[in-house]
Parts: structure tokens; C-alpha cells; sequence
């Protein structure tokens, strides 16, 4: 287990977001350094390749940036709800650098991450991840006091369905199909943004994370689990997604 009592935060060095919740994946990498140097961000449709492509897409990015794995400072990793497979391999490699690297591990909801792209919009929002079989699972947001908070438990639904009880203007945002997306623009009270915005993005989450990690704040590496699928239970929620509230 990663001690941060025992562990300082190397502010020179690199923070690695991985989100794996669906079919398509998402990394970056961004310094903790006040300077010039920029990160990099990678996202793929990996289906369900997440294990084959996930390290060497990794590898690709420190290519890119010029960094090695001994750089990471600390890792951030999307917990879920989303598909067992691609949620397991993602934080099973993220822990294995945690763990490796003796480094802390943050963990963010996926539907915080959903939400967070919109957060910004001033109106409600519905963030939600595919959960196959064209459903979706979803979670409500409010605003209040400057940050998205989450109401009401998690919920799966069709995807067509999901404006179908939006009592007022609502932004819809995670992956669709163009069929659902078609659908869902003809519905009242939706606000559907295009699709690269509506993408959940591994930057992002770190950004989410750094305030915990600039504190002193992280995970415990041996409790820290995903959020499945079939895991609806609000109690679970809580534990698992790591913030119901994002800025």
C-alpha cells in the first residue's frame, strides 16, 4: 500500500490518467512542473482489446513526450460504472504502476468525468457511459456552490430512452451511436452536444485529481476497486467513484 506519510509527491515529475470504462479508451500524460513542458493525450476505440493495446499505447505516449515509466509521480484512473473487463485491466495497470513506483493512485468516477466536459454549460446535466446492448448507464447533475453535484442514485437505461423524463433543458453527454444520437436530438429538453465534446478525456481527469494530489490526498492502493455494470446500489456508488462532485 502506498503511504503518503512516508511518500513525498515529486512535483517534477509526470502524472498518467487512464480511463478504459468503455469501447473507447483514453490516456494522458501531464507534468506537475509549473513550465513549458506540455503533456500528451491518447484515445482509441479499443473494444475489446483493452488488454492487448493499453501498455503499448501507454509506452507510445512516453515516446512521445520523452519520458520513462520512472517519471510518473502518481496515476489517476477512471473507477467506473463501466464494462468488467476494460474497467479490471485498466486499474489492474494502474495499480501495477502505483504499486511499482511506490507512487499514490487517485480514482474518478466515470460519470464525474462525463460530466465534468459540460460542467460549464449552466444547465443540468445527464452524463452517462455505454453498458452494451445499446443501454447506457447514467447519473444527474446539479449545480451548486460552483461544482456539479451528483443527485440520486445510478441508472440503467435504453439509450433512446434517456431524455425521457427531462423536466427541463438538459445536457446529455457520453459516447452514442449515431442512430441514438439522432433520436435523442428530436426529444424535448435535450441539449446534445457534438461528440467530441460530449468525450470523456484522460487530461481532464487529471486535472480533476490534482487538487487531492497537491494536498497530500490519495487512494488506498489495496481497497480502491471499480464500479461494474451491474453494481447500481447508491452506497456502492459512493465508494467507488471517488467524488460525486466535479468543478
Amino acid at each position: 500500500m502506498v503511504d503518503l506519510e512516508a511518500v513525498t509527491l515529486d512535483r517534477t515529475g509526470w502524472v498518467l490518467g487512464i480511463d478504459t470504462s468503455s469501447d473507447v479508451a483514453s490516456i494522458a500524460l501531464a507534468p506537475l512542473a509549473d513550465n513549458e513542458v506540455f503533456g500528451a493525450e491518447i484515445a482509441w476505440e479499443a473494444a475489446r482489446n483493452q488488454t492487448a493495446t493499453l501498455l503499448a499505447e501507454i509506452d507510445h505516449l512516453c515516446r512521445l513526450t520523452g519520458i520513462e515509466s520512472d517519471d510518473f509521480a502518481a496515476v489517476v484512473i477512471a473507477t467506473g460504472p463501466g464494462g468488467f473487463n476494460a474497467l479490471r485491466v485498466g486499474m489492474s495497470v494502474a495499480k501495477g504502476f502505483a504499486f511499482a513506483g511506490n507512487i499514490p493512485i487517485v480514482g474518478v468516477g466515470t460519470l464525474d468525468l462525463a460530466a465534468r466536459a459540460v460542467a460549464d454549460w449552466g444547465l443540468p446535466v445527464r452524463a452517462f457511459v455505454p453498458a452494451g446492448r445499446r443501454r447506457v448507464v447514467y447519473a444527474d447533475y446539479q449545480r451548486s456552490n460552483g461544482h456539479l453535484i451528483r443527485q440520486g442514485e445510478i441508472v440503467n437505461r435504453v439509450a433512446g430512452d434517456l431524455a425521457a423524463d427531462l423536466l427541463a433543458p438538459t445536457v446529455l453527454t457520453g459516447d452514442l451511436s449515431v442512430a441514438d444520437e439522432r433520436a435523442l436530438r428530436e426529444q424535448p429538453n435535450v441539449v446534445l452536444p457534438g461528440p467530441g465534446t460530449r468525450r470523456r478525456r484522460a487530461s481532464v481527469m487529471i486535472d480533476m485529481a490534482l487538487p487531492r494530489l497537491l494536498v497530500g490526498d490519495s487512494d488506498d492502493l489495496t481497497t480502491l476497486e471499480p464500479l461494474y455494470l451491474h453494481q447500481q446500489r447508491p452506497e456502492l456508488a459512493a465508494k467507488h467513484t471517488g467524488s460525486d462532485s466535479t468543478s
